[in-house]
């Protein structure tokens, strides 16, 4: 059984709160130190590389979860739904090993994948949006190393789904800390040796490399390696387990197109039509409202192991209480953490005297109220995603083709600027997804919303009286 320990909650936290921390030391100094253009060429560079990463399609969060049933006790994977077991069932060495292959083979054909696609499409995107690569010095040069540098990312990103889905969430967060101190190290020495922007993605390059060697030194312990190459895998049981993950990971990998379109198309289109300095305002916005949504989920990102051994136990009436109180988490540190971004960030970032400022505080006050809601149905979503069972993906291609479509009219055709690609976001996903997974997740359960709610405060109350 897979349990999670005060440990591995205060590694979650931690991990997320380092990465704010991180980013007090490293995004005052590019709001600073690099000019405007090359600000918004920073944010649209994360955008390409988040465009490139759907490449994963699915594959990361799949093989994370089968390896949580894996270690929860099953003996088989199938393609829609899971196998309950006895949790005294014992591991599946061989089942184990043979995911473990057919995910490192997986992710060497994605990894080249994603390098291809970022050095023939992506390089055009960029000529385009710097006139030529003028805009901003050394563009070429900074697009290449970018471009390695995700290409490694990726590369080495299903290290963390066998720890997450083997309940080492402490050493996965561990991993995670380390390799983001070493990118904060070199992005501080390479700005303040007045690199620019190349500094900041030759030390994004480089911090991937740490990631995949401590995750390595977790998860491949002496005993697990021996276990497990004790085991001749045949290239037949490879497919036939690539065939079980791939029903899922290729509607996921829809999903994650639809969700695309929905939280970062609009800045990757902005780039065609706004000036480099709206897409600083704007991409800050996006970061730092993500930053508190990211922040706010770690209770629930940091338990979805959990739950999907949970499913496999049969122990619902715990289930249930588990994610309730993980969503009261989420609610109660997203709204604090909104609160600052709204009416302290503005002026923190005069006082550093940031070259890029956010929208105005009534933008500000939708999108965090849009970003909260898309977050709740999320957590819902992945919640239902425990059941190895994924219901959602033509309402997300849908939603995500709409936000693309207004997106485009309201660039093309008005003069709204930012305000508009905020609003399409936010009414494509109010019509259907912001209630329909709640409603999912609550009917299978036999309560209503506010009863989950109760539940969740009930949860939070009884761990504060036991600690």
């Amino acid at each position: 059984m897979i349990n999670i320990s005060k440990k591995d909650i205060f590694w979650g936290y931690f991990a997320q709160f380092f990465s704010i921390a991180s980013g007090l030391i490293t995004l005052p100094l590019i709001l600073r130190m690099l000019s405007e253009e090359e600000i918004g060429l920073n944010y649209l560079l994360l955008t390409f590389g988040s465009l490139v990463s759907l490449f994963d399609f699915g594959f990361a969060s799949q093989f994370g979860r089968n390896i949580s049933y894996i270690f929860g006790g099953a003996q088989s994977l199938q393609k829609e739904g899971i196998e309950v077991v006895d949790n005294s069932t014992g591991v599946n060495y061989r089942l184990l090993a043979t995911m473990i292959y057919t995910a490192q083979y997986v992710y060497r054909r994605i990894g080249l994948v994603v390098l291809t696609t970022m050095l023939t499409f992506g390089t055009w995107y960029v000529y385009e949006v710097t006139n030529g690569f003028h805009s901003v010095e050394n563009t070429l040069i900074i697009w290449l190393v970018f471009s390695f540098s995700v290409f490694f990312e990726i590369f080495y990103s299903f290290y963390t789904a066998l720890l997450v889905g083997k309940g080492m969430i402490m050493e996965s967060r561990k991993a995670i800390v380390y390799s983001r101190l070493v990118y904060v190290v070199l992005a501080f020495v390479f700005l303040y040796s007045g690199f620019g922007l190349i500094g900041v993605v030759i030390a994004n390059f480089i911090a991937p490399f740490f990631n995949r060697i401590i995750s390595y030194r977790f998860f491949f312990t002496e005993e697990l390696k021996s276990k497990i190459n004790s085991y001749v895998i045949s290239k037949q049981e490879k497919i036939d387990l690539f065939n079980v993950v791939w029903h899922n990971a290729r509607k996921l990998g829809l999903v994650f197109i639809g969700a695309y379109a929905i939280n970062k198309f609009s800045l990757f289109l902005a780039g065609l039509y706004l000036p480099l300095s709206d897409i600083a305002s704007y991409g800050l916005m996006i970061q730092l409202v993500g930053l508190v949504s990211t922040v706010s989920a770690t209770s629930f990102v940091i338990n979805q192991s959990r739950f999907s051994a949970l499913r496999v136990n049969g122990e619902k009436k715990k289930l249930l209480k588990e994610f309730a109180y993980s969503m009261n988490v989420y609610y109660l540190l997203f709204v604090l953490g909104a609160v600052f971004l709204i009416f302290v960030c503005p002026w923190l970032l005069i006082a550093i005297g940031a070259n890029a400022k956010l929208p105005s505080v009534l933008i500000m006050s939708i999108f965090t109220l849009i970003v909260l809601l898309e977050g709740n149905h999320s957590n819902f979503a992945g919640f239902i995603i425990t059941k190895n069972n994924i219901p959602f993906v033509k309402s997300s291609l849908v939603a995500g083709v709409a936000i693309v479509l207004g997106d485009y009219f309201s660039l093309t055709y008005t003069t709204y600027g930012v305000l508009g690609l905020v609003l399409v976001q936010g009414l494509s996903q109010v019509v259907y997804a912001n209630w329909k997974w709640p409603y999912e997740v609550c009917r299978e359960f036999g309560i209503s919303f506010f009863s989950f709610i109760t539940i969740g405060m009930k949860e939070t109350f009884a761990k504060l009286k036991i600690n």
